[in-house]
């Protein structure tokens, strides 16, 4: 009878098995290779992602730092945000009130009579008694003349206050769109035949006061710092000009209620936002701050309707109420 070998299936089998394994081991392997691969690519694909975020944060602050109008939209820019300025009086005066405004904020000149040589330093106001943390309280009520020696700065709501109340008394270096970055550096200013900035115009003017206003336009600036940064630095500014000048620094006037819950970037809770910072730096820079809008706001702190036919502007009544206003809050050497 023939024998059969039956340890040959058995080899078979165990070489089989082994060859299972060791195939499975190796699929193992390589699925934890592919999956560390695909893992540590999504790693790597965030963390570009959040670096890159990183950098556009941080560039878009420095160029914001360096002056530059944090919004691309078209409205706040410097040369659009106050193309509404003719709508500051009646339907009536609309064109004729248009006109001047450009004549007023390009063409105003520096009398040749008006270069300062030597800057008087009167010293503290009021003896140093005087509460910088609160605005400038009621007084008596002053006539144009008080404005005589005093320089206005600010944007298009400046420039309506001059026009529409006649103050020609008065030296205005306004601009539509004007702002804290921009006073500097855009020449708005006629000077001797040549253009220049309102902040060097004023270098070569005579004055014992000036009335600033800015913050509208700058109410879509992310970033509340770099605004009373750059605010800060105007208050330096004429301190090194004139040691001796009374520097007002006006509350920023609320806008209507449509407005305020229409526009873009122009809200009043961000004006109030802003006015609450200008207090402060008042306060710290010992400079006088007058809360201009109780003139003008309602109860709620708006603008009322028929104010402004833009909701921004202030027309021919409510200027006058502005200018008695500054008028009734004034401070003495």
């Amino acid at each position: 009878m023939m024998e059969y070998n039956t340890n040959y299936p058995r080899r078979n089998n165990k070489r089989n098995a082994r060859y299972y394994y060791r195939n499975k081991r190796r699929r193992e392997r390589r699925g934890n290779t592919r999956r560390r691969l695909v893992f540590g690519s999504i790693i790597f694909v965030i963390a570009l992602i959040w670096v890159f975020a990183l950098e556009l944060t941080l560039s878009r602050k420095s160029s914001i730092s360096q002056g530059a109008d944090p919004q691309t939209n078209e409205s706040n820019t410097p040369e659009n945000t106050s193309t509404t300025m003719s709508e500051t009086g009646t339907p009536e005066t609309t064109t004729e009130e248009t006109t001047t405004v450009q004549e007023t904020t390009e063409s105003v000149t520096v009398p040749s009579s008006e270069v300062q040589t030597t800057l008087p330093d009167t010293g503290n106001h009021l003896n140093g008694q005087y509460d910088f943390s609160k605005p400038v309280p009621a007084s008596a009520e002053v006539d144009n003349s008080y404005f005589n020696d005093a320089v206005f700065i600010g944007d298009s709501r400046t420039d309506g206050l001059i026009i529409n109340t006649g103050l020609s008394n008065t030296i205005s270096y306004t601009y539509k769109g004007l702002m804290v970055d921009t006073v500097f550096t855009k020449p708005v200013i006629n000077y001797n035949g040549a253009k220049v900035s309102v902040m060097d115009a004023l270098k070569t003017t005579n004055f014992n006061k000036v009335y600033i206003m800015f913050g509208i336009n700058e109410t879509g600036w992310p970033y509340n710092d770099v605004f009373i940064e750059k605010y800060g630095k105007i208050i330096d500014t004429i301190k090194e000009i004139n040691p001796g000048a009374i520097i007002y620094v006006q509350e920023i006037l609320p806008v209507t209620n449509k407005v305020s819950s229409t526009h873009s970037y122009i809200k009043n809770e961000k004006i109030n936002e802003y006015n609450r910072l200008l207090q402060e730096m008042a306060n710290q820079k010992q400079v006088y701050y007058i809360d201009t809008g109780s003139a003008v706001a309602m109860g709620d702190g708006s603008l009322p309707e028929d104010a402004a036919i833009d909701g921004i502007h202030l027309n021919k009544a409510y200027c006058e109420k502005w200018l008695y206003y500054l008028k009734t809050h004034t401070v003495t050497q």
